[in-house]
């Protein structure tokens, strides 16, 4: 012990020297694991000679110590970077995705604030519905009949579901639905939007679902599924009690709803708009988990977009985010509508003549496609501006989809797999606006309140005012790339009253989250999950600090091929996790046609 004791005496300098280095050289090298390669971009050395100020600065901080207290605040130093380190890593948002389970009891924001104020809520009944909603919904989009529940569905979920419709009727497609079962429904929050309440749902199902197509065999599927999703449901504060659910008939009246509610949900005896949320809770949006948990804190308005928010529904009574975000919804799938049939008249009562003029150049010079898959995962409001005496606000429009092109009664695929891309939709109004009698969106004329047919006429035939202007309805003027939105912001910042910070549209996705989403989808490509490329991923998995208990969950996704291509803006970044998917893809010494065929489809869809 006294020889020991010596040694260390002699030789603290040299010791202490050789701790600060592992304590620097720890740092860098966790840094650069924990980002899969794709690290801070360090790149070349720095002129300033930061860096070595504050190494030396350490040094000789630690040298004023007594030894043997010097050692032991080193020690303590770098035990606390290997459990921020781990933390930091544990942090990943992938972490908290649930996966293959429902969502923890709770104690529900806003539901007791809820429940004062309006004392006759009924917990199981509310989830009586969401449970009747989910099993009619998803019967309705088996027979491609979605009639059935249109009755409490608001119009932009009718659009998201009819836009799928008319793809899969191009390509001859069945959605077929087996062995549904719901495995628990828990309320995840409630908050007051205007004259509206919402209610987020987490609903944990498993099902057996198959697309089918007689006439492109190569495009069916079939997997059997557990997931979560997150349904919102929306109601007006005043709303008066009905069961919209377990009835088919009107709520005001008492006529007959069972059929021929398409793109209008009105009663054909009184005229009473079943799905304004008066009556019952009406479904506006559905939101897959690892959507719902990356997009939340978009959600949280600064205190300058919920100011001008607030002055908006003072002018207008009926606005609220989430019917904003519902016409939204409803607009960018008409014009996506509208791109797949080269016909952009189709979207011209949702559009201004501006935006609409500009579409249809692009799309004269586009190529033909037709969607295998198109699914909105999320929007959400992002930013208010004010120019040429409208208020405009910014919606990110997160999307996923497939392309297919027709060849000589063939189907191939664009897309090797289902990819995300995120967009800003801009919808206008004139500030000093007129009241709102209809919404467009609703096949209602905004002026007078007349019901429109499904034309493309710009002028009502009951007023003959123009449908598609923006003195009386939120009009979609713009749309944009997620980059092209960033440098929309910076040349027009002034412009903007409230914004939420666009960078924090791609914040809660990391480079390695990226990566390991993709490295899964790469090894699930041939349809062959063998023990070698299974080992890799839970190495992986555990080299980047991911739960077990959701890989399980994105390994089961991965196999079933659910899970969308993701890749962030930044192109250094795609090339980054474009080189560790060809890794994966070689991990077993063979490269498949499939795998291949993915890494090109990446290479030309992100990197040329």
């Amino acid at each position: 012990m006294k020889k020991l004791n010596s040694f260390l005496v002699r030789n603290q300098n040299l010791l202490i020297f050789i701790f600060v280095v592992l304590c620097v050289s720890f740092i860098s090298t966790d840094m650069f694991a924990r980002m899969g390669g794709a690290g801070g971009g360090g790149g070349g050395g720095s002129s300033s000679g930061g860096g070595d100020g504050i190494g030396a600065l350490i040094f000789y901080l630690i040298m004023m110590l007594p030894f043997p207290v010097n050692l032991i605040v080193i020690a303590a130093i770098i035990i606390g970077i290997i459990i921020f380190s781990r933390k930091k890593k544990q942090g990943s948002i992938l972490n908290k995705i649930p996966a293959n389970t429902i969502p923890k009891k709770k104690d529900v924001k806003g539901l007791a604030a809820y429940k004062i104020a309006h004392p006759d809520f009924k917990e199981e009944e509310f989830i009586s519905k969401v449970s009747k909603a989910f099993t009619d919904i998803q019967a309705a989009w088996s027979e491609m009949n979605i009639s059935k529940v249109r009755r409490f569905i608001s119009d932009g979920m009718y659009q998201r579901v009819n836009t799928q419709f008319k793809m899969m009727n191009i390509l001859k497609q069945r959605n077929l639905l087996e062995k549904l079962e719901i495995k628990g429904i828990i309320i995840d929050k409630i908050e007051t939007d205007g004259i509206f309440d919402v209610m987020h749902v987490a609903v944990y199902a498993s099902i057996k679902d198959k697309f089918v197509s007689e006439t492109y065999p190569n495009l069916n599927t079939a997997s059997f599924e557990e997931f979560v999703e997150y349904w919102s449901f929306i109601r007006k504060n005043s709303a008066v009690s009905k069961d919209m659910y377990h009835t088919y008939n009107c709520p005001n009246c008492g006529g007959d709803l069972s059929a021929n509610m398409g793109d209008l949900s009105k009663c054909p005896y009184c005229g009473t708009i079943t799905n304004s949320g008066e009556y019952d809770w009406v479904l506006a949006e559905i939101t897959q988990a690892d959507d719902y948990v990356t997009t939340s804190h978009l959600h949280d308005m600064s205190n300058t977009l919920a100011n001008k928010i607030e002055e908006i529904s003072d002018a207008d009574p009926n606005f609220a985010v989430q019917i904003i975000e519902d016409k939204a919804s409803n607009g960018y799938l008409q014009i996506e509508t509208a791109r797949v049939l080269k016909d952009p008249k189709l979207m011209i009562r949702f559009v201004t003549n501006e935006f609409y003029n500009k579409f249809e150049v692009e799309i004269g010079s586009s190529s033909h496609f037709v969607y295998n898959r198109i699914f909105l995962n999320d929007v959400t409001l992002i930013g208010a501006l004010q120019k040429d005496n409208k208020n405009i606000l910014a919606l990110a429009v997160k999307s996923s989809y497939q392309r297919v092109v027709i060849n000589n009664g063939k189907a191939q695929l664009l897309d090797a797999a289902v990819y995300s891309k995120n967009e800003v939709v801009f919808m206008s109004k004139d500030i000093s606006s007129g009241e709102n009698k209809g919404s467009v969106y609703a096949h209602q004329c905004p002026s007078c309140g007349g019901t429109i047919s499904d034309t493309t006429d710009l002028n009502c035939p009951y007023c003959g005012n123009q449908i598609n202007s923006t003195k009386n309805e939120w009009i979609i003027s713009d749309i944009m790339s997620q980059n092209d939105y960033l440098e929309y912001f910076k040349a027009n910042a002034n412009l903007f009253i409230a914004n939420v910070n666009p960078k924090k549209l791609d914040s809660m996705y990391k480079v390695r989250d990226y990566a390991f989403n993709n490295i899964l989808i790469m090894i699930a490509a041939d349809g062959v999950f063998d023990a070698e490329e299974i080992d890799f991923a839970k190495k992986t998995a555990k080299k980047w600090g991911y739960a077990p208990s959701k890989i399980e969950g994105m390994l089961d996704m991965a196999v079933n091929k659910q899970l969308v291509l993701r890749m962030p803006e930044d192109r250094k970044d795609c090339e980054k996790i474009y080189k560790l998917m060809a890794k994966t893809a070689a991990i077993d010494g063979n490269v498949s046609p499939e795998e291949q065929a993915l890494l090109d489809s990446v290479r030309q869809q992100y990197l040329n």
